[in-house]
């Protein structure tokens, strides 16, 4: 699953938890009814956190439908926002239409050599970006909204801005005017013109915020391919950057209070807290769960290399009793180290009958079931998971 925003469940009363899965279930549900089965894998949650942002300007409730059983609500049905909810269709068109830009831009950049070559990769991108754009426009009145080929057109340019500028203005530009657009546009569907100025210059903080995150997680890995990134191109520093995210941060806080909003208990938790623990947890020396610990600056060992069990440090007096240590896998790893092993302990069983790492929110899970009684196995995949995107400590006893 993609997106910026993963809420922290620990810190959500049950109703809150409760909707944000509804709105999460029905974009996933959108997807599939409208573009078919494949097109879930575009399910974003900056995404949903749009069609919590539409809700929170309506007076009346987003309507809701009964969804069958999901493996990933551990086979239960469940009251879902229906996927003819304006909020919906439009998350479901900006999820395709961020798709789509992302595949037009990794052939662009395999085309202007910022990226190492890769054949089987433009493949695929060139493959699958126009049936993504085509399903990005298939409602009609929300392509019009947010004038999705014009959109398309802005992303899949950034390539030839990448081999042009070394400005950083210019290079997270049409990231800020994308989301600059979609914020807008929530006001346009909810009928709250007194919000959208606010919200269009929330969505360019946002934009810009979401570029900058991104630079700095794949920095190291770009370094090692040598794929571009715009920190680098734009002689910015990590420490800069991350003052600048604090900055946007503060600056979404403010617009947000400007807002006419009914109900924002989601929202809130959603955006303004997703923002800040999204900077929180990628700032150096800062308090975090233990899995998510940043490496210790005075080791010796390469980041890449554990230390032999002989010099293996015990550890933190915090880190969850059980839990493997060191953890197995690296955090803030990209989508495709995921999803395999998640997929391989979802979908194939072992995560229904043995203790396993559960790596859509990178927690060491207990079996699902113990074969003698139905068991609470909605958890076991979910991508709010506290230590996926909050920098908590001890405050919600995830251990």
């Amino acid at each position: 699953m993609f997106g910026l925003l993963t809420p922290c469940r620990h810190t959500m009363p049950d109703e809150l938890v409760a909707q944000w899965r509804a709105h999460l279930c029905g974009l996933c549900l959108s997807l599939r009814d409208n573009h078919g089965h494949a097109s879930r894998l575009a399910t974003n949650t900056d995404a949903v956190m749009l069609s919590i942002l539409v809700a929170a300007q309506r007076d009346t409730p987003p309507a809701s439908t009964r969804a069958g059983r999901c493996p990933l609500r551990g086979m239960r049905s469940a009251d879902v926002v229906a996927i003819g909810d304006p909020g919906v269709r439009l998350a479901t068109g900006v999820s395709l239409t961020l798709a789509a830009g992302k595949a037009a831009d990794v052939v662009e950049e395999q085309r202007r050599g910022l990226a190492p070559v890769s054949r089987t990769r433009r493949m695929v991108a060139g493959g699958v970006s126009g049936a993504l754009r085509t399903r990005a426009v298939d409602d009609g009145a929300v392509a019009r909204l947010l004038d999705v080929d014009s959109m398309l057109a802005r992303l899949s340019g950034q390539a030839l801005v990448e081999s042009q500028s070394r400005d950083l203005d210019e290079l997270t530009r049409a990231s800020s005017e994308a989301a600059s657009r979609v914020f807008a546009a929530t006001a346009d569907i909810a009928c709250a013109p007194d919000n959208r100025e606010h919200l269009a210059a929330m969505g360019a903080d946002f934009g810009r915020l979401a570029h900058l995150i991104d630079a700095i997680d794949d920095l190291a890995d770009d370094r090692e391919r040598g794929t571009f990134n715009p920190l680098d191109a734009s002689g910015t520093t990590v420490d800069d950057a991350h003052a600048e995210c604090r900055l946007l941060v503060r600056a979404i806080a403010r617009r947000y209070d400007a807002l006419r909003l009914l109900d924002d208990r989601l929202l809130r938790a959603v955006l303004i807290d997703g923002v800040r623990h999204a900077v929180r947890r990628r700032t150096p020396h800062r308090v975090a769960c233990a899995q998510h610990r940043p490496t210790d600056i005075g080791s010796t060992s390469p980041p890449d290399q554990q230390p032999r069990p002989d010099q293996q440090p015990p550890p933190p007096s915090d880190y969850p009793n059980g839990w493997p240590f060191p953890p197995p896998f690296r955090p803030n790893r990209p989508f495709h180290e995921r999803v395999l092993p998640f997929m391989g302990n979802t979908c194939c069983g072992p995560a229904c009958f043995a203790n396993h790492w559960n790596h859509c929110s990178d927690t060491w899970k207990p079996a699902l079931c113990d074969c003698d009684d139905c068991c609470e196995c909605d958890d076991c995949c979910d991508c709010g998971d506290c230590c996926d995107s909050c920098d908590c400590g001890d405050c919600c006893s995830c251990n």
